[in-house]
C-alpha cells in the first residue's frame, strides 16, 4: 500500500481547503491512512478513545495508541507513534502533540468515530481551533485504487465466490431466507473472513411477480418452493477490504421468459462493462447504457420500475459503500 501517496494527497487537499489539521479516530480513514486493522466496524463502544491519528497540513503525522492497542505500534509505517503510558492521561498526551506540532490556531477537520472526550481534549489543547468535518478529505484518493488494493479486493472477491460455491449447490426445497443468511455468514468466516461487509442477505421471489419496491415476496421463515428466483446480496471483509456480491439463481426449471429476461440483463451489464474504460463515459451514463440495451430486448420498462432512482451501484474498498455512487447526479468521468 502506498501510504506516502495517501499522506501527500491528504495534505494537498488540506492545503486546498485551508484545513490546518485532520484528526481521525478508529474509522475507515484511520485504516486507510495508517494501515492498521484496529477494530472500527462494529460500533464506537468497541473503539479505544486514545487510538487517533493527527495529520498536520505540513510535516509528519502523529499516531496515538491506547495501552490495549500498543501491539499495533510496530506495524505502523509512521515514525511518530505515542502509546499511552501507565498512570498518564490522554489530556497530557494530546497537549504534547499540540505543542510538538507547533499549533498556532486554525481549522481542524474531524473524522468519524472520534470520542466526545477526545474531541474535548483536542479543543482544549489546540486553542483557537475552528472545526469542520474531515470525513471526505480523502474521498478523491480512495476513489482511485492502488495496485495492492486491487489485489486485496480480488482476494476478498475470490473468498466470497468460494463461500457461495459452498452454499448454492445445497439450496433445496424448504430452506428459508433466515437459514440461508446464517449459513452464508458461517461459510465466509470458515474460509477466513474477519467480518461481513454488511448483514448477509438473500431474498426469494416467486415467478410472475411484478417489479416493485419490495425485492422479495416470501416471509423470512417461509420454506422455498420450486419456481422461485433467489437473489443474493453478500459481502465479507478480508485484510481490511470489503466484497459486495450480487447474483441470482433459480430453483426449478425456469420458463423461457425467465431465461430470456436473465440473459437480457446479463448481456446489458456485460456490454456496459465492455464499454467502460478511462474517459469513456461519466458515472451518470452507466444506467443509460444498461437501459438502452434492455430497451432493445424489450425489458427497459422492468428496469425502470425496479430502479426508478436510476442508481445501479457504488464502489467498494475499506468500506462496502464508497464513492463514486453510480447515480444520475454523479458526473465524475471514469
Amino acid at each position: 500500500m502506498d501510504f506516502k501517496r495517501r499522506l501527500t494527497g491528504l495534505q494537498e487537499r488540506m492545503e486546498e481547503l485551508d484545513v490546518d489539521l485532520a484528526v481521525y479516530g478508529s474509522c475507515q480513514n484511520f485504516q486507510y491512512l495508517t494501515g492498521l486493522l484496529i477494530e472500527w466496524r462494529r460500533g464506537r463502544d468497541l473503539i479505544q478513545p486514545e487510538d487517533n491519528v493527527f495529520i498536520p497540513r505540513e510535516g509528519d503525522p502523529v499516531l496515538t495508541l491506547s495501552r490495549d492497542s500498543a501491539e499495533y505500534a510496530e506495524d505502523s509505517w509512521m515514525g511518530d507513534v505515542r502509546v499511552m503510558e501507565e498512570g498518564s492521561s490522554y489530556k497530557e498526551l494530546v497537549g504534547a502533540v499540540a505543542s510538538d506540532l507547533g499549533w498556532e490556531g486554525g481549522r481542524i477537520g474531524v473524522g468519524d468515530n472520534l470520542w466526545g472526550s477526545t474531541w474535548l481534549e483536542v479543543a482544549r489543547s489546540f486553542k483557537g481551533a475552528r472545526f469542520r468535518s474531515g470525513k471526505t478529505l480523502m474521498d478523491h484518493l480512495r476513489m482511485i485504487k492502488e495496485p495492492a488494493e486491487i489485489e486485496t479486493l480480488r482476494k476478498v472477491a475470490r473468498l466470497t465466490d468460494d463461500a457461495m460455491e459452498k452454499i448454492v449447490p445445497g439450496i433445496g426445497e424448504g430452506v428459508t431466507m433466515r437459514e440461508l443468511r446464517r449459513e452464508i455468514e458461517m461459510a465466509g468466516r470458515s474460509l477466513g473472513a474477519s467480518d461481513v461487509s454488511f448483514p448477509s442477505n438473500t431474498g426469494f421471489v416467486r415467478s410472475g411477480s411484478e417489479p416493485n419496491g419490495n425485492v422479495y415476496n416470501y416471509q423470512d421463515d417461509e420454506g422455498l418452493v420450486p419456481g422461485t428466483c433467489i437473489w443474493f446480496d453478500v459481502g465479507f471483509v478480508l485484510d481490511g477490504y470489503c466484497s459486495d456480491w450480487g447474483r441470482s439463481v433459480y430453483l426449478g426449471t425456469p420458463d423461457e421468459e425467465v431465461k430470456k429476461a436473465y440473459e437480457a440483463l446479463q448481456r446489458a451489464v456485460v456490454e456496459t462493462v465492455d464499454e467502460m474504460h478511462e474517459g469513456s463515459m461519466r458515472v451518470c451514463e452507466i444506467f443509460d447504457s444498461i437501459e438502452a440495451s434492455l430497451d432493445r430486448d424489450g425489458y427497459g420498462d422492468y428496469l425502470r420500475a425496479r430502479l426508478p432512482h436510476r442508481s445501479v451501484g457504488h464502489q467498494i474498498g475499506v468500506e462496502v459503500h464508497e464513492p463514486p455512487w453510480l447515480k444520475p447526479a454523479n458526473r465524475h468521468l471514469l
